[in-house]
């Protein structure tokens, strides 16, 4: 690992992780392509500290809703403990918060069944999957939409979602397309879409730094040099910020069809890859 490398690590994690266009698919067509080992521990744990820098983009741009439910938990266990009930009904953010436990859960089941296939993809597979990819956001032009808001959501609506987030655990089909689309077919309007895949991105990335972090105690990983951590994290974290951005964007003036031809293209190159690498 080389700076260099840690920089267009970095960029593409932040990029791709918001954009609709798969985050691991990306990493891991870029590092056969920079000659890195797909199976080493150092890389894996590179990328899940990427991750957790582009989470910390999550929490800057959703900051009042992370807040929010941060106090709505502490509530509900308040309430909870005096018999008052979890009172979802009185406040959003109380049902935000178990919303989002409820709409991980297919995912950790995804991840339990496609381990082997999430850790270590060949690339006519991420091929494939960036096609698949292509296909959601091309039905997502297709569904529209609906006019529903986050106060409107339901536990089914989240789980909904749920089981859209569990394809994105597959390297090539991206979470956020993936559980954007969810929010669509839930009837969902593209703004509320957007945001509560984005916050569903927050179980779910800090479940693999736990999953990491036991290997770390078990000395089962290793890490690259602290300078290439600290600036692919700074680049990824930055990056992210301004994917979530120009995300939110174009989601309220056009539409994620325009990824679609992209994740096709990508796609093909990964299958060509695949045989001439």
């Amino acid at each position: 690992m080389t700076i260099i490398k840690a920089v267009i690590l970095g960029l593409i994690q932040g990029l791709s992780e918001f954009l609709p266009i798969s985050s691991s698919g990306h990493l891991a067509i870029a590092g056969r392509l920079m000659g890195m080992d797909p199976e080493a521990d150092s890389l894996l744990s590179f990328n899940i500290l990427l991750h957790v820098a582009t989470l910390a983009a999550v929490f800057i741009v959703y900051w009042q809703d992370i807040w929010g439910m941060i106090k709505a938990f502490f509530a509900m266990v308040r309430d909870l403990c005096t018999g008052k009930g979890p009172g979802l009904d009185r406040d959003v953010y109380r049902r935000l918060a178990v919303m989002l436990v409820v709409g991980t859960l297919p995912a950790v089941a995804a991840a339990l069944i496609f381990g082997d296939l999430i850790e270590n993809p060949p690339l006519y597979a991420i091929g494939i999957f960036l096609l698949i990819t292509a296909l959601l956001l091309f039905l997502s032009e297709k569904l529209g939409g609906g006019r529903r808001e986050l106060e409107s959501m339901t536990l089914r609506d989240s789980l909904v979602v749920g089981c859209f987030q569990a394809l994105g655990t597959l390297p090539g089909i991206s979470r956020s397309g993936s559980t954007i689309v969810g929010g669509l077919f839930a009837k969902l309007d593209k703004n509320t879409a957007v945001r509560f895949s984005f916050l569903l991105s927050i179980p779910a990335i800090l479940g693999a730094l736990v999953l990491d972090l036991k290997d770390f105690a078990s000395g089962t990983a290793s890490v690259a040099s602290p300078a290439c951590i600290i600036v692919g994290m700074l680049v990824a974290g930055v990056s992210g910020y301004f994917a979530i951005k120009f995300l939110l964007n174009i989601v309220r003036k056009h539409s994620l069809g325009i990824f679609s031809v992209y994740c096709v293209i990508a796609g093909i190159v990964a299958i060509i890859l695949n045989f001439a690498v």
